[in-house]
């Protein structure tokens, strides 16, 4: 499927949702690596494998110059000078890339002490060049794949990101695409189409679970962005806990109702005004499921320490500080005795949780 010349007009609403996702991750993704304690001469290794021009025809920036700005305003962190930060921008159109040099030129943002590889490349191919980066455990990698279709991230390119050590990611598809050519061979992906279309996501998400490996623990999250008629999907992939903690922070700022979708996907009819009032009628349905099972799971004992409410947190792809509530009803009732009220992933080792009846 060709790719749209969407960097020749303004980008519409979607569009900058989904690339200020993109920003908002990376910014709370970066100090983490920057931080003064990593050992020196470690390595950020940021991808952009479809970089586009990096402006659209109003001038708003696209991702890898959204990128830029965000390691421009960090170059001050007392980590800095012991990180080498490698990005690399690639995009099969040549005149994009041309384009793209000189935009960032034009806004500054060709950082001294920041290495930039800029090249005309397939996705096929500098996925396939940048393959040693990608596996190499001694290296931090952060990966945007903003593709136009699902073609490209087929089951093995999957695997390939998830087996990387030390690389969250994030990657786009349009679920009009899905619909109609779900069956097609060159998709090579067979996802059974949802009865709601709403629903979308969710599916797309099942379908890329089914290719973790069994023997490693890992988190995905969705966020569905809408755009005129057609329903676009992300996909975050993590190995560790904070990656997805901080992406769940992010998605929860774009969405206050369900932190998954820039429209009423669970069709809640909730404003976000309405959520200070205390009606279960302006409860959330993904909230209530999720406090019921925590309720559950707890009450049951089944929950030992604060790491594990936050693995029922993530699977319920809500923040961490939504178990609050229940952790107080439960502590207040004398079911459970927990020296905490928020859980958190750092915490070592994790406080435990002590069931009292």
């Amino acid at each position: 499927m060709p790719a749209p010349e969407f960097h020749k007009k303004p980008f519409d609403e979607g569009t900058l949702t989904k690339l200020q996702i993109f920003e908002l991750y990376a910014r709370e993704w970066l100090p983490v690596f920057l931080a003064p304690d990593r050992p020196p001469r470690s390595e950020i290794h940021l991808f952009d494998f479809f970089a586009g021009s990096g402006t659209d025809s109003a001038g708003e920036l696209g991702s890898p110059l959204r990128l830029l700005r965000q390691l421009k305003k960090y170059q001050d962190l007392a980590g800095w000078s012991r990180v080498r930060v490698h990005v690399h921008f690639s995009d099969a159109s040549p005149s994009k890339i041309k384009q793209l040099e000189a935009n960032i030129d034009s806004h500054q943002l060709r950082l001294p002490t920041v290495n930039l590889d800029v090249q005309t490349l397939k996705f096929e191919d500098a996925i396939q060049r940048h393959a040693s980066i990608l596996a190499n455990k001694q290296a931090a990698k952060l990966v945007f794949i903003d593709q136009f279709g699902v073609v490209h991230v087929t089951p093995e390119v999957f695997r390939q990101l998830v087996n990387s050590p030390t690389c969250d990611f994030l990657f786009f598809i349009s679920s009009s695409t899905l619909h109609r050519f779900r069956d097609h061979q060159a998709i090579k992906q067979k996802i059974t189409r949802p009865n709601d279309h709403y629903q979308v996501h969710q599916a797309v998400l099942d379908y890329y679970r089914e290719f973790l490996p069994d023997a490693i623990s890992y988190f995905l999250a969705p966020f569905s962005i809408k755009k005129g008629a057609n329903i676009y999907g992300l996909i975050f992939g993590s190995a560790h806990p904070l990656g997805m903690d901080k992406f769940l922070q992010v998605a929860w700022k774009k969405d206050a109702i369900n932190g998954e979708a820039d429209f009423d996907i669970n069709r809640d009819n909730i404003g976000p005004g309405e959520l200070l009032l205390a009606f279960d009628e302006f409860r959330p349905s993904k909230i209530t499921a999720f406090e019921r099972e925590l309720e559950r799971l707890l009450r049951a004992g089944r929950l030992k320490n604060e790491l594990q409410v936050v693995h029922v947190c993530f699977n319920h792809g809500v923040k961490r500080q939504q178990a609050e509530n229940v952790l107080a009803k439960l502590k207040k009732e004398r079911v459970i005795e927990a020296d905490f009220r928020v859980p958190q992933i750092t915490q070592k080792p994790p406080r435990p949780i002590t069931i009292l009846r």
